[in-house]
């Protein structure tokens, strides 16, 4: 079913009908579409869901010439869960800048940032596409860089022709600084400027994080990327199954 919404979502942004996509998968298992398909659509997607929600991130790069540029990209949406033992998980998979950012926190607001940045590293890890390869605790996110704003959210159609349809507001984080740790467990050369304590700067990295609502928040991260324009949109069924008619 999910394949399904995918292909419907991809061909409101092509001219490409639903059962003409064709995918294919990275050594770690991450999908994409074939070469002959993103050189002619130009499209890279990622896919994530959580409770009742599916989110289908869909990234058209371009350059300054209009061109197809390659880039890193990944989405993530979670639930906050009151259920989770958040501090145990913070001192096996959360890198010590992020514990200690986390920790600092009044109490009730640590768990809401747990979530936070759990989207925040799997959005990354879905971008690299290295899978367990890369230790979560080789980056982190600092949210002091970050710069708040509200990404309107357009909601689907209606089933009244009457309906006036409006757009609603998500919290969105922006600008949310990923930094490289000296402990990065994957082969390759760390990009950006390394501080005296370890910590590099990633380079050409755009990482946001939104808001849905008090349970769910979402996380994009777009790598070889220096701007990022976001649009939202809410569909419903009725809506998406339009393309197969």
């Amino acid at each position: 079913m999910v394949r399904g919404y995918l292909r419907g979502i991809l061909s409101r942004h092509s001219d490409l009908l639903p059962n003409e996509w064709c995918f294919e998968y990275g050594d770690k298992g991450k999908p994409r579409l074939t070469d002959a398909q993103f050189e002619q659509t130009g499209i890279d997607f990622n896919l994530s869901h959580s409770g009742a929600w599916l989110l289908v991130g869909i990234c058209v790069p371009k350059t300054a010439n209009n061109e197809l540029d390659a880039v890193e990209f990944g989405v993530d949406i979670e639930r906050c869960r009151s259920t989770t033992n958040i501090h145990s998980i913070l001192s096996h998979y959360f890198s010590e800048p992020e514990k200690r950012a986390l920790l600092a926190l009044p109490e009730a607001l640590q768990r809401d940032r747990f979530f936070d940045l759990w989207a925040l590293k799997e959005s990354y890890i879905k971008a690299k596409g290295l899978g367990l390869a890369l230790s979560l605790k080789s980056f982190a996110f600092d949210f002091s860089t970050a710069v708040k704003s509200s990404l309107p959210l357009q909601l689907g159609q209606s089933d009244s022709p009457q309906a006036v349809i409006k757009p609603v507001g998500i919290e969105l984080n922006s600008q949310i600084q990923l930094n490289l740790l000296n402990d990065n467990q994957i082969d390759e050369p760390v990009l950006g400027q390394k501080s005296e304590d370890g910590i590099s700067a990633a380079e050409n990295w755009q990482c946001v994080l939104g808001h849905l609502d008090e349970d769910y928040r979402f996380a994009v991260s777009v790598g070889g990327c220096d701007k990022l324009n976001l649009n939202a949109k809410q569909m419903n069924l009725n809506e998406l199954l339009t393309v197969y008619r």
